[in-house]
């Protein structure tokens, strides 16, 4: 068998691609287990991740269900979590507002918050999972900051999502696997 100089260049541009990604500095961690919300408006809640969660980590330790940044620097940050209300028996005129947000350190002070996105559930769609995205965000983090995400139930939603405690409102959605999730990748 006769090796050609042109696969001997595909081969190591092929590893050095794949050693490229190794060494990436970045960070993503994503849920495939349900999570349930409490009906509270206006309330801050944390969506946590366990240990197995993470996916790939090169710049954060993960414990006792904290990210905290390795080192300071610039970061690209974003997130994602499907929400189903799982409401049942709505009129025209309701809606829910949910947002997500993805926060350093402390999520009740507002200059904590990186990113953030809205959705608003109304009738027909109460109880089918929305996907909501925080689109990457460019953001200087110190060593040792906690990057956290929370949802919260606006107080201009005129209904209430499902109270029952058996159910998870943060879910998968029909096809896929994960519920929510977040990846920071360092830049500088």
């Amino acid at each position: 068998m006769k090796i050609h100089f042109k696969d001997i260049i595909k081969i190591l541009v092929l590893l050095v691609g794949f050693s490229g990604f190794a060494q990436e500095k970045s960070f993503y961690i994503r849920s495939i287990r349900s999570i349930h919300l409490e009906n509270t408006p206006s309330v801050m809640q944390q969506l946590k991740f366990q240990p197995v969660d993470v996916v790939y980590n090169k710049i954060t330790q993960f414990l006792n269900d904290k990210i905290t940044i390795s080192s300071s620097g610039t970061f690209d940050v974003s997130a994602f979590a499907n929400i189903n209300p799982g409401v049942m028996g709505s009129t025209i005129k309701d809606s829910i507002h949910v947002e997500l947000y993805l926060v350093k350190n402390n999520p009740e002070q507002i200059e904590n918050i990186l990113a953030k996105t809205i959705f608003k559930f109304s009738y027909g769609n109460f109880d089918v999972a929305a996907g909501l995205l925080i689109a990457p965000t460019e953001v200087q983090l110190q060593k040792n900051d906690e990057i956290s995400l929370w949802v919260k139930i606006l107080p201009t939603s005129n209904i209430d999502i499902n109270k029952n405690p058996k159910y998870d409102h943060v879910t998968k959605p029909t096809g896929m696997q994960q519920i929510a999730g977040m990846r920071i990748e360092k830049l500088l």
